[in-house]
């Protein structure tokens, strides 16, 4: 049978589960270690019970061995999963994940990462209004261009072939940029128009043509490439008539016609674009919608989601609510079901974040944090797997996998992007890594858990962190316009010396050929 995780759990027993917990000697795993709590802060028992219960759960048992796999592999054997999807899903690579190298050349913040099909290129979005196009294996630039976007670009997107890139901005345009077979830009245009942000799109898996893109206007636009115009297939409203603003729209991988949505409510929703009816009676087309018990109806605290997707077999769906947890639901449960499992530990509350599956069967969780630190938890369990610091400026926010390779891509408030490959090496004499990984993870759970209680206490309404999101944008932009100040400024005392050295050589080569015979 299925566990349940109900609202009141705050970090049960695994001891239940048919799902087989590694149990390994070496780990570290001292629950009589000295609290983690930072100078000057409280001494909370129920706040450090709770961080050793979340950081203490238990891993899923491998379930391949690569011995075995690689033998089979070498003999012809076919396997299925194949060879790559059981490596890329082994949670002794996800524990080796560390910093492999880093992209950089965007004089902003970097909002959206995409590899293509093939998974040879990434295509990433910036505040600097550009688009750029990079060749991740060789670490080089392919491509930079103007998105033609008026406000910084939320999202970028390879269409099939990667000579189309779909594009949404903070000035409610859709656009599309074509590319030659050579690889230069050869034209971008508007598509669509958004009376409002628009945070994301997505592509459908069964048309090439067509993507789906939504913005805090409560608008879902289906844009197909070969029409003049887009079609407004959703206007999202809630019980009081209300436009409910939307952060992000993903497709599922395994049913073209199944889309899902979140926004500033507490549900996340999952559409069915065949019955999407164009009348203003309530949300048509919608075939269900999940909420957490202790989320549906709590006056002392609004959530609301930034992000939720889909797994690849479309069967379940998770949410990231702001400055709470990341909650897992069954797609196939009927509406009014609770949540299936609870993802505790990280922090969402200074910026819109996106959340995500990781492996080739969706076998983890990852998010990023306002610690600036980046999870993993196993699905099955809600273990923390791995934790490791993202982002130099405090916030990561957005995170992909590869398609087919243990290679993860993060960006956050920094201006460069970030690859991740399973490098680390984890054994050897001396080496205390899993001791140093248990108490880094206690350290900063207790930590992010103390500073929500807190600023709960100190504030009666949450949404006011959004204040936080403009002061870092403020933030960056100072940073930014100090950094091109300092650079133009170098460049011209460059300019200088190598003009003034310019002129004593003439100098001195005149006055050569006056002493000369």
């Amino acid at each position: 049978a299925r566990r349940i995780v109900r609202s009141g759990d705050l970090a049960g027993s695994n001891s239940n589960e048919e799902e087989e917990v590694e149990e390994n000697p070496d780990d570290y795993n001292d629950n009589n270690s000295s609290s983690t709590e930072e100078d000057g802060a409280t001494n909370d028992v129920d706040i450090t019970e709770h961080t050793k219960a979340v950081v203490f759960k238990g891993i899923s048992k491998p379930k391949h061995n690569f011995i075995h796999d690689l033998t089979s592999l070498q003999m012809g054997h076919r396997m299925v999963p194949s060879f790559s999807q059981r490596q890329c899903g082994s949670v002794d690579l996800v524990r080796r994940l560390e910093p492999a190298y880093k992209l950089s050349g965007h004089e902003g913040r970097v909002n959206s990462l995409h590899f293509n099909l093939s998974g040879s290129k990434i295509a990433s979005a910036s505040e600097d209004l550009n688009i750029r196009v990079w060749e991740w294996t060789k670490k080089r630039k392919m491509l930079q261009f103007d998105s033609g976007h008026k406000k910084e670009v939320l999202q970028s997107k390879f269409m099939p072939g990667d000579l189309l890139i779909t594009s949404c901005s903070r000035d409610g345009q859709v656009r599309l940029a074509e590319l030659s077979v050579t690889g230069a830009l050869r034209s971008t245009k508007k598509l669509g128009q958004h009376k409002g942000p628009a945070h994301k799109m997505s592509l459908l898996p069964d048309c090439p043509y067509v993507v789906l893109s939504a913005g805090e206007d409560g608008q879902v636009l289906s844009v197909d490439i070969r029409e003049q115009k887009p079609d407004k297939i959703l206007l999202l409203k809630n019980e009081k008539d209300k436009k409910i603003p939307i952060y992000s729209i993903h497709s599922s991988p395994s049913n073209g016609n199944w889309f899902c949505t979140s926004g500033r409510d507490q549900f996340v929703r999952i559409f069915d674009r065949r019955f999407l009816r164009s009348d203003r009676r309530g949300p048509g087309g919608q075939v269900v919608r999940y909420c957490p018990e202790n989320l549906k109806d709590n006056d002392e605290f609004k959530a609301y989601i930034t992000c939720a997707v889909f797994s690849e077999d479309g069967r379940e769906v998770i949410g990231s609510y702001n400055d709470e947890d990341i909650y897992l639901f069954n797609t196939y449960d009927p509406e009014g079901s609770p949540h299936i499992h609870r993802y505790q530990g990280h922090r969402n509350r200074a910026t819109v974040k996106g959340v995500n599956f990781y492996g080739p069967n969706s076998e983890y969780v990852i998010s990023g944090s306002d610690c600036g630190n980046i999870f993993i938890w196993d699905k099955q369990t809600e273990g923390l797997v791995k934790l490791m610091p993202g982002d130099d400026n405090g916030v990561v926010n957005v995170l992909e996998a590869h398609p087919t390779l243990p290679v993860l891509a993060t960006s956050g408030l920094d201006d460069e992007v970030k690859l991740w490959m399973p490098l680390q090496v984890t054994a050897g004499p001396g080496h205390c890594w899993q001791r140093e990984q248990k108490e880094y993870m206690l350290k900063t759970v207790q930590r992010n858990l103390n500073d929500r209680e807190t600023q709960r206490n100190s504030e009666p309404d949450p949404l006011d962190g959004e204040m936080l999101w403009v002061l870092w944008r403020h933030i960056s932009h100072i940073r930014r316009t100090e950094r091109r100040r300092r650079e133009a400024t170098a460049a011209a005392a460059r300019g200088e010396e190598e003009a003034v050295g310019d002129a004593d050589t003439s100098e001195e080569e005149e006055s050569d050929g006056e002493d000369g015979p």
